[in-house]
């Protein structure tokens, strides 16, 4: 026969469970209450159109991306949208804390985020680049060393290719690193592909 249970322990194990249940109740509203912030949020952030401009502080950074805080909401920056310069780590160009400002481009309702753009707010560097370098003639680095030709790295991140059916077979031998005067003889904005040829 089972031994009594007295009822000290029976008022004990009442006790346990109620403030079990006191948790999950707490624990239950809680998530309620951020859903219907959220919500709230996300339903405040309709408010705001493409092409608005946007206030906001970088929450987090990922290789794909960073994270805004915008107040009332999330945003969001692709790697894409951050800027013109090159760069090889979004950790580079943007860090936790950092105010940005930034043009909305559109949302992303699945994950109640706004999609931010910062580089919609620079100036495109290969038009600047267009209007006061073609046809001139400037220094550049030799970066890689390809079978199509030569890419050089120019001013304001912009790269150039100098293609081997414009190098003459002279003899010319070219490294990484080296520096060489090339005029500026094509350049495509829609592929931003800038072509050079040697200056002699």
């Amino acid at each position: 026969m089972a031994a009594p249970v007295s009822a000290a322990a029976l008022a004990s194990h009442a006790r346990r469970n109620t403030a079990i249940r006191a948790r999950e109740a707490v624990l239950l509203i809680n998530e309620q209450l951020n859903q219907e912030v959220r919500v709230e949020n996300w339903s405040m952030s309709q408010s705001i159109k493409e092409g608005d401009i946007c206030r906001g502080v970088v929450s987090d950074v990922a290789d794909f991306g960073a994270f805004i805080d915008l107040g009332s909401c999330a945003g969001f920056v692709n790697v894409t949208e951050i800027t013109w310069a090159s760069f090889a780590r979004v950790s580079e160009v943007m860090q936790r804390g950092q105010e940005v400002i930034a043009v909305l481009i559109g949302a992303d309702p699945a994950r109640e985020q706004l999609l931010l753009s910062i580089k919609g707010l620079q100036e495109d560097p290969i038009r600047k680049f267009a209007r006061e370098e073609f046809g001139k003639i400037i220094a550049g680095s030799v970066t890689e060393l390809t079978p199509i030709g030569i890419f050089v790295s120019l001013m304001d991140g912009l790269v150039g290719l100098l293609p081997q059916s414009t190098l003459v077979s002279d003899g010319e031998k070219f490294r990484v690193g080296d520096e060489i005067f090339v005029e500026v003889i094509g350049i495509n904005l829609d592929s931003r592909q800038i072509t050079l040829t040697l200056s002699r």
